[in-house]
């Protein structure tokens, strides 16, 4: 997978972070200056050094990131690249409406100006390309449901009904297409996945469910400890600088889309969602199985999960629209 520079400004913060989140969950590894940059170290050499390593350098477009010099330096290194190696390195990602410097504007933006999972596709798909061509056969079958499909997807991104009912339409389509992959995906996403299921197709394993967990058999992390400042981040920055109590994994989320919806508001205003595990459940050889394991995930990692799904849904109906190979 790629590595990926987030350019953006600090008046964006909170879509930066999201975004480079997702990124993770999709496979890929983000560099954002608060995650890379550590207490003393030279803010200038840190940011040319994550630029030159980056596969591709994403830059989020605002009216605050076009006027910042900051920003403008970070994609322009990258820039210069791309023209060396005629290779496309820049990825513009439109946030809001702005005026687009005149290098970017001939080019081709994800928009996430009306729909932030339609805009995650566009700029996943960027970066690793994973549409294929549909045989003449399935062509004619979705142009057939191309109005369905697209009534659909104004369903799923207007939010009105729940995802797991969106997910049998979207089953109900796949039958009609005769399109194995959708309707493999449907069934696993509305009963969960099952092990047997990720052992027969492991090239369709569903890493948009996993989420970052931190694990320790050593400590507990005290959530009182006002160092954390009441900052979350913080709390999981500790634990991924300090790797010698705490160990990051990814888990996979196995229920079902309609279990995941139930459970979603884990008391999101805690932050953290701690989980008690024992040492065989991520040790399968332990001595000591029983022995407990502490994990802390982000408390709203169930609706980071929804909401990647909603995404991986909407990339699987988009393929089977023909119109968008032409556009």
């Amino acid at each position: 997978m790629a590595k990926i520079f987030i350019s953006y400004s600090s008046m964006n913060k909170k879509f930066a972070q999201q975004l480079a989140s997702d990124l993770d969950e999709l496979g890929h590894e983000s560099w954002l200056d608060e995650w890379e940059i550590k207490v003393g170290e030279v803010i200038p050499s840190k940011i040319e050094h994550g630029i030159t390593e980056a596969d591709y350098a994403v830059v989020i477009l605002s009216t605050s990131s076009v006027k910042s010099g900051w920003v403008e330096r970070e994609w322009k290194i990258k820039y210069w690249e791309e023209i060396e190696r005629n290779k496309t390195l820049v990825l513009p990602v439109l946030f809001e409406d702005c005026e687009i410097p005149p290098l970017l504007k001939v080019k081709k933006y994800a928009d996430f100006r009306k729909n932030y999972s339609i805009g995650l596709v566009e700029l996943a798909g960027a970066i690793s390309p994973t549409i294929k061509k549909i045989s003449k056969t399935e062509e004619v079958k979705a142009t057939e449901y191309s109005s369905d499909i697209s009534t659909l997807l104004s369903k799923i991104h207007a939010l009105t009904i729940p995802l797991s009912q969106c997910i049998a339409e979207a089953l109900d389509i796949a039958q009609k297409v005769k399109n194995d992959s959708l309707e493999r995906f449907c069934r696993n996403e509305l009963i969960g996945w099952e092990q047997k299921n990720l052992d027969e197709y492991p090239n369709e394993k569903p890493t948009y469910r996993l989420i970052e967990l931190f694990v320790s058999p050593f400590a507990q992390i005290n959530m009182q400890y006002v160092g954390w400042g009441e900052n979350v981040s913080n709390v999981f920055n500790y634990m991924r600088s300090n790797s010698k109590h705490f160990f990051p994994m990814k888990m996979m989320v196995p229920e079902s889309v309609s279990q995941i919806e139930a459970n979603r508001l884990v008391d999101p205003q805690k932050g953290i969602m701690t989980l008690t595990m024992q040492q065989k459940d991520i040790i399968l050889d332990s001595k000591t199985p029983s022995v407990p394991v502490f994990g802390y995930a982000r408390a709203d990692s169930f609706l980071n999960v929804l909401e990647l799904i909603r995404v991986e849904l909407t990339k699987r109906l988009l393929d089977l629209l023909p119109s968008r190979e032409n556009k």
